[in-house]
Order: structure tokens, then C-alpha cells, then sequence
């Protein structure tokens, strides 16, 4: 496998580790942009918002996205997500995570099923935000 990537063999199913740092910036619309990935998942991503975050309550906030990570070698991993997030008081920034389920992929990720998560903060006035990737995928032996 590509991208240093350790792969485990646990009850009939080969499993990638998926840990990583992502550098994301939006696109002015505020709803879709790029982000730069490093660890195992070396390459690229593109997000974009799917309708509106839902306020929870206690300054919580959900909401859906949907993910393409492309690797250095070409593989393609669709992801859809459920988002978080919640304010920092007295900061213009938020702390939140995803839980990324797997939709399709190919090359180094094809059959690839489960769902991995993150966590970081962002920065909404600056466009940015910092995340950190953590979990497995597996798919059949």
C-alpha cells in the first residue's frame, strides 16, 4: 500500500489506519473548500457543506459534508460526514470534529468501508482550519 500505510488483517478484514493532519482553507462561499493532508493520508481533499447547521442548543452546532480525499498516487476515497462544532467563548473560533463514513473509493482504497473521524479548531472569519484524523477503514480479505 501506498502512503507508508500499515495495514492489519482482524476477523477476515484488512484494515487501514487513517491518522493524519489536515490544513483546510474555504473558498469565499464559506461552505466548500481545499485542504492539504499530511501523515498517512498524504494528498489532498475537497469539502463542501451540504444544506445549513442546525443549531443544538448550548452553542453546539451539526451539520452535514461530503469529502473527496485524493492521495499522492491517485486513489480517491468519497466520504459523507456528520460535522460538529461548538464556540469558543470570547474567541472567534470553534472547536468541533466529523465522523467521515466512507461512500466509495478507488486505487489503495477501493472496497473500503467503515468511518474515521476528526477533530480540531476553526477559524470561520479567517477561512481556516486545522484538523487532526483518527480511526480505521477495513474492507473484505
Amino acid at each position: 500500500m501506498a502512503n507508508d500505510t500499515l495495514q492489519t488483517l482482524a476477523q477476515g478484514q484488512i484494515c487501514r489506519s487513517m491518522a493524519g493532519l489536515g490544513n483546510y482553507n474555504y473558498a469565499a462561499d464559506g461552505r466548500s473548500g481545499v485542504a492539504a493532508l499530511a501523515g498517512n493520508l498524504r494528498g489532498g481533499v475537497h469539502f463542501r457543506q451540504i444544506g445549513e447547521f442546525r443549531a443544538l442548543g448550548d452553542g453546539r452546532l451539526e451539520g452535514e459534508f461530503e469529502h473527496m480525499f485524493v492521495t499522492e498516487d491517485g486513489s480517491t476515497l468519497r466520504t459523507r460526514d456528520k460535522s460538529w462544532g461548538v464556540a469558543v467563548p470570547g474567541t472567534d473560533y470553534i472547536v468541533g470534529g466529523a465522523a467521515y463514513t466512507v461512500v466509495e473509493g478507488t486505487g489503495e482504497f477501493q472496497d473500503f468501508k467503515g468511518t474515521f473521524r476528526s477533530w480540531g479548531t476553526f477559524a470561520p472569519k479567517e477561512g481556516k482550519a486545522i484538523l487532526r484524523y483518527e480511526g480505521q477503514i477495513c474492507r473484505p480479505a
